[in-house]
């Protein structure tokens, strides 16, 4: 049910960051963003047809953050097979029925969403019978990010993430030698109206130097620290796409575009975000 004070709210969303962060936070990058800073938001909608397995690819405000098995499960790549009631972070819904689920140290896995409470789950959201308090990817990313251009790097607040209704994820090297045009290639997308683009370093590189590096090429876009990024890194590049890549999502982590980081594939995500960006706009409640 939802909260009865702006204390019980920020309470219950700082045991959910603590349950989604994929490590603690460095003594050596800005802290977190402010809860009490994150946007009011209301995903519930009880007069909204209800969520079934076929329409809940399309129905991604009433994804839960949280989802559970239901029945035994298991991935080829394990010899036992998680059990009923194993809990784990939804990442998201995929074409085919399934959905990608971080189960924390039981393993990273793309399950049958049968297998699953979450049609259930997200059913309650729409009920208002479970409270959502922000976007999926925004819950799952907006406290972990730091802005480049804030001069000493700052925490991105909360709020400016809460307001973004797309975002384009970049998984690269900063020292890499194709990053510079890589970076100069994607610079027109970062003043597009409701996009906030986040880089992923790759390679272990110093928040400092990665902070330097992005202002150097005027670039100053929000990134991700270095502890962070190799976990959100499995956590959120589809099978068979490796770094350096590009991703755009949706604020609650829908899939929108996919593609190897390189200049050339710049013409079709400016394209993929034209034809996304006012429905995104137009969907966020």
């Amino acid at each position: 049910m939802r909260g009865s004070s702006g204390t019980v709210r920020r309470v219950v969303l700082l045991l959910a960051l603590a349950v989604a962060a994929p490590g603690p936070a460095s003594r050596a990058a800005p802290g977190l963003a402010d809860s009490g800073d994150l946007p009011e938001y209301h995903a519930e909608d009880p007069a909204a047809a209800a969520v079934t397995p076929a329409n809940l690819l399309g129905n991604e405000r009433f994804w839960p953050y949280h989802v559970s098995l239901t029945r035994a499960w298991r991935p080829e790549e394990r010899e036992s097979p998680l059990l009923p009631g194993a809990s784990g972070v939804l990442i998201r819904v995929e074409d085919g029925g399934s959905a990608r689920i971080d189960f924390g140290r039981d393993g990273l896995y793309t399950v049958p969403v049968a297998a699953t409470d979450l049609v259930e789950r997200a059913n309650s959201v729409r009920r208002g019978e479970l409270e959502k308090m922000a976007p999926n990817f925004v819950l799952a990313i907006g406290s972990r990010l730091i802005d480049a251009a804030a001069d000493p790097p700052r925490a991105q607040t909360f709020r400016d993430v809460g307001e973004r209704h797309v975002f384009l994820s970049v998984f690269a090297d900063p020292r890499a030698p194709d990053f510079e045009a890589l970076a100069k290639s994607l610079a027109p997308l970062h003043e597009r109206a409701g996009l906030l683009t986040i880089v992923f370093p790759q390679g272990e590189r110093p928040d400092p130097e990665v902070w330097e590096r992005l202002r150097a090429l005027g670039w100053p876009v929000a990134y991700v620290p270095d502890h962070l990024a190799d976990s959100y890194t499995r956590s959120l590049l589809p099978e068979g796409l490796a770094p350096p890549a590009l991703l755009l999502q949706t604020r609650e982590g829908r899939l929108l575009f996919q593609a190897p980081a390189e200049p050339a594939a710049v013409a079709a995500l400016d394209a993929a975000l034209g034809r996304v960006q006012p429905a995104a706009a137009a969907a966020a409640p």
